[in-house]
């Protein structure tokens, strides 16, 4: 053999070998993950299934593996989906996932929310697991923790019961992080026919010191941040978002059906605040009817950093991104930035939108598209131009002060006949900045619902061996 064709035979050998596992940080100067290409997948689909609506995603910040959250709504369970090893899970369709239920206790696991956070106890890694979500039968707030250390490794706790079973409801459209301290918070929705209120409420798991909430653990404390006593808003403090920033402050987004709006609240340490809660400080960043739904929140990282917050403008049929600009801006509260993203209609039904913020510090937002009545509903991200090396967008409004379009928009999974995609998403990127997306797919033929996955991967290219 020749020299020459054995160094190509080599270095094809472990380039291949390199495809199995890369590391991020041998490819990411050469390869932008926003150019990464773009793989769909099944994760738990079999017959007569109702899976994967509810979902939540986060990964794994040291590993890189993800987590999902999701509800089977043929049983009343929560589960979870875990990415492992190739060929070592056990989901339905797809063994590179391994699917466990978490609580199957009557009918629970809607509006699940996951994060995923890890210790280091004597030189040891220990994960931990948070999912917050609502108990339909009992009304309440629920929160599952797992702690690999541990046995049994996964503790179910009821945080927020109903006071009035047949009138209230606690705990809906949940949103749970670790704080920096790993100390799991909760925000999520209450709302009650008689007595009459719409609330957004704080839990904070706090030791032996809380006040049990209502019927829940003694370990947990729960605060209302704002309330409207009223019928006619009993929606107020609904499709509630969280985040920390780099102080480790709460801030905490909701909409605001008195205003029609969206609002964020903060901590006030005077007692002098804004919220019905004067604990509290609350900001309306953009008003408009129906405009502030499905709220993600990304609270600062820096003090460089901004604000954002990418919501649904329902009145529009739109999806809209506001970011702070400190002053002079073009929103209801000229503190923020507004623009338009994207058309997406107005489909009867959940709508599923969620962003996050990618490792080079850009926003990507994942969402459903059924601007087309005829046309099935699609699975489509959109990205600022700048992480494609673009010059212009292909979408939404141009920001103030700029001569192009902002977002690149492009479709991640079309769907099909009968086949809606995405009516829930949860978008998350990994340490090493691929992005992945978990969805439902609804099959309208066949009347049933699956879950799925659509995940960036490094490309690895054989080099050109010119002769």
């Amino acid at each position: 053999m020749k020299f020459k064709a054995f160094i190509f035979i080599f270095l094809a050998f472990i380039l291949l070998l390199g495809s199995i596992k890369v590391d991020a940080a041998d490819v990411t100067e050469l390869s932008p993950p926003a150019n990464e290409p773009w793989s769909n997948e099944y994760v738990d689909k079999y017959t007569n299934a109702k899976v994967g609506t509810h979902l939540s995603i986060a990964h794994h910040p040291l590993t890189g593996d993800a987590y999902i959250s999701y509800y089977d709504a043929v049983n009343g369970d929560l589960w979870m989906a875990r990415e492992v090893k190739p060929g070592t899970g056990n989901c339905h369709n797809n063994n590179d996932w391994r699917c466990t239920r978490i609580d199957p206790d009557n009918d629970v696991g809607t509006f699940s929310s996951i994060d995923v956070t890890y210790t280091t106890k004597f030189g040891n890694t220990i994960t931990k697991v948070g999912i917050a979500y609502y108990d339909a039968t009992r009304h309440a707030l629920k929160y599952a923790d797992f702690a690999e250390n541990r046995i049994p490794p996964w503790e179910i706790t009821t945080i927020d019961a109903a006071v009035y079973s047949n009138q209230e409801t606690r705990g809906i459209y949940t949103s749970m992080k670790f704080d920096h301290d790993n100390v799991p918070v909760i925000g999520y929705h209450a709302f009650s026919t008689y007595p009459e209120y719409g609330a957004v409420k704080i839990a904070r798991r706090v030791g032996s010191a809380g006040t049990g909430c209502n019927g829940g653990s003694p370990t947990w404390s729960c605060e209302i941040i704002d309330e409207v006593d009223n019928s006619d808003h009993l929606e107020h403090g609904s499709h509630v978002s969280i985040d920390t920033n780099w102080l480790n402050t709460l801030f905490v987004a909701f909409f605001n059906s008195e205003n029609n709006s969206l609002d964020f609240a903060y901590p006030n340490t005077s007692g002098s605040g804004s919220c019905s809660n004067s604990n509290w400080n609350c900001i309306t960043v953009d008003q408009g009817p129906g405009r502030g739904k499905y709220i993600s929140i990304h609270a600062k990282r820096s003090l460089q950093d901004k604000i954002r917050f990418a919501y649904y403008d329902q009145a529009a049929g739109r999806i809209r991104y506001a970011e702070s600009v400190g002053s002079g801006g073009n929103c209801t509260n000229t503190g923020f930035n507004c623009i338009s993203v994207d058309r997406v209609g107005t489909p009867i039904g959940h709508y599923g939108l969620s962003m996050t913020v990618d490792k080079q510090g850009y926003p990507i937002i994942a969402y459903m598209n059924a601007y087309e009545d005829l046309a099935p509903a699609t699975l489509k991200i959109a990205r600022p131009r700048h992480v494609y090396g673009l010059d212009w967008g292909n979408c939404g409004d141009q920001p103030p002060g700029e001569l192009f379009l902002y977002w690149v928009c492009k479709t991640i999974d079309s769907g099909y006949t009968d086949v809606n995609e995405a009516a829930y998403v949860g978008v998350s990127v990994s340490p090493a900045g691929l992005a992945t997306v978990a969805y439902s797919e609804h099959n309208d033929w066949d009347y049933e619902v699956y879950l799925k996955v659509a995940q960036q991967h490094f490309a690895i290219y054989l080099p050109q061996i010119n002769k």
